[in-house]
């Protein structure tokens, strides 16, 4: 694969000016060294704070330019592969700083009336087979207006899909389509709120959809889906390991788990409005829940897959368990990484613009993250460039202790290879008995190694000037 391939936008031609592409892979550097949305704290000195205010407030510095670099070199990577896009939604909290911000800058209401801030939504895509993240394929923020109407007086049940925010789930995944064209398969998964007629209808020969189900809909042969799946027997039974999370006191455990699936036919709803669509849809349901639990696990999905064994329906199931990727994407965002609900702009846009670029640095951590959780590995060039990768072989010869238990365990030149050094610059002792590196530890390790690499490269730099002269 060429080096010039990896999940990193340049920027080229992103802007039609190559000043702002070079400022632009400046900021997003910057932002991993600085691990934060302030750019006060993530400038060097006062010429370049001014510089980068006046990137983020610059009309040619667009969204839609900003994300065209972003997908753009996902496309690339995704050939002869089966990729997953895993959407999802999300909001930015900014009411703590509403009194610095401009009127009509970018900001409004979220999914809560009192508060400000702006939406987001994105398609991760990710490698079916591998598990591995490469990158984005449908990126979209948007915010709503303080005096828009409501929905009664919108006639929001009256509107076609496309004059909806709902749209954005079929329009996450025909742009995923049509980026990732090289591909051989594409499978869209996504929540509840994907589960929208017109969008378990764009079933294709590359294209399949895995969502989980969040109405009761009817059946052909009469009934409700949730009937069906009742009357079904416990088709199979596993162990699904349970992590524990301490912001919601949830133990960690094993759930016994039972499994069921079935072909069901779908009326079509009074409530679509496209007249294109056929009035029956055959999908397959697959149901796994805690077993003697009412209020334990429960997911009810539906795709268009086959599933015809318990061997398909856990590749659902698993499929869909990858949605956590992209939450913990909106988690690097937010609190544990780059502070976005914390930045100090000024303007609305600005921080939105700051937050599509956050998105590629949150991005590298995640595919670290898979690094260390997966039997796979990924290719280092799809993650870092070839200057970095003879920074890190450098880095590594200094990381490694003297005995063999301080040894970076992992092939050579590989992703997991470089994740165990990013993860001991970020103050993981690395040994093999201590717990791997979680995403705190290796946004401090990318920032200490992108310092490092910055004056690695002015020191090759300096001897190639020397070498010429």
């Amino acid at each position: 694969m060429s080096e010039l391939i990896n999940s990193f936008p340049d920027f080229k031609g992103s802007f039609g000016d190559k000043r702002l592409e070079k400022r632009a892979s400046h900021v997003l550097s910057s932002l991993t060294i600085g691990k934060s949305s302030s750019v006060r704290q993530i400038s060097r000195n006062e010429a370049e704070q001014k510089s980068f205010y006046r990137l983020l407030n610059n009309e040619n510095f667009s969204e839609q330019s900003i994300e065209k670099g972003i997908i753009t070199r996902c496309g690339e990577l995704c050939q002869n592969r089966d990729i997953l896009c895993i959407q999802d939604s999300t909001e930015f909290n900014l009411s703590g700083q509403r009194g610095r911000f401009k009127p009509q800058s970018g900001l409004g209401q979220t999914n809560h009336k009192d508060v400000l801030g702006f939406l987001l939504h994105s398609s991760l895509v990710i490698d079916a087979k591998s598990e591995t993240a490469l990158g984005y394929s449908y990126i979209k923020a948007w915010e709503r207006k303080a005096d828009r109407l409501d929905r009664h007086e919108r006639g929001y049940r009256d509107l076609p899909l496309e004059e909806k925010e709902s749209y954005r789930w079929v329009e996450a995944a025909l742009q995923s389509k049509e980026l990732l064209q090289s591909a051989n398969s594409i499978t869209v998964v996504a929540d509840r709120e994907s589960d929208i007629y017109d969008l378990l209808s764009l079933k294709d020969e590359k294209l399949q959809l895995l969502v989980r189900s969040n109405y009761d809909r009817k059946l052909v042969t009469g009934g409700l889906l949730s009937t069906f799946i009742q009357e079904l027997p416990c088709m199979f039974q596993y162990d699904l390991p349970v992590t524990g999370d301490i912001r919601t006191g949830k133990q960690k455990g094993v759930a016994a788990m039972g499994l069921k699936w079935g072909k069901v036919q779908l009326r079509k709803p009074h409530s679509c409005k496209n007249k294109d669509l056929a009035k029956i849809l055959e999908l397959y349901v697959v149901e796994a829940k805690e077993l003697n639990k009412s209020t334990g696990i429960c997911w009810r999905l539906l795709t268009t897959h086959p599933v015809d064994t318990a061997a398909q329906a856990l590749q659902m199931v698993s499929w869909y368990k990858q949605r956590w990727n992209i939450e913990q994407i909106h988690r690097l965002l937010k609190t544990d990484g780059f502070r976005i609900e914390s930045s100090q702009l000024e303007q609305g846009w600005a921080i939105r613009k700051l937050t599509l670029l956050a998105m590629m640095g949150a991005l590298r951590i995640l595919q670290m993250m898979f690094a260390y959780q997966s039997n796979q590995e990924q290719d280092i060039e799809e993650v870092f460039e070839h200057s970095e990768q003879q920074c890190l072989q450098e880095l590594n010869i200094k990381m490694e202790g003297q005995t063999d238990r301080l040894k970076n365990p992992n092939k050579y030149n590989t992703l997991k290879w470089a994740s165990w050094i990013i993860a001991r610059l970020g103050g993981w002792k690395g040994s093999q008995a201590e717990r791997k590196p979680g995403p705190i530890v290796l946004i401090k390790g990318m920032a200490k190694f992108y310092t490092i690499h910055e004056g690695w490269q002015l020191f090759q730099n300096s001897l190639k000037d020397v070498s010429s002269q």
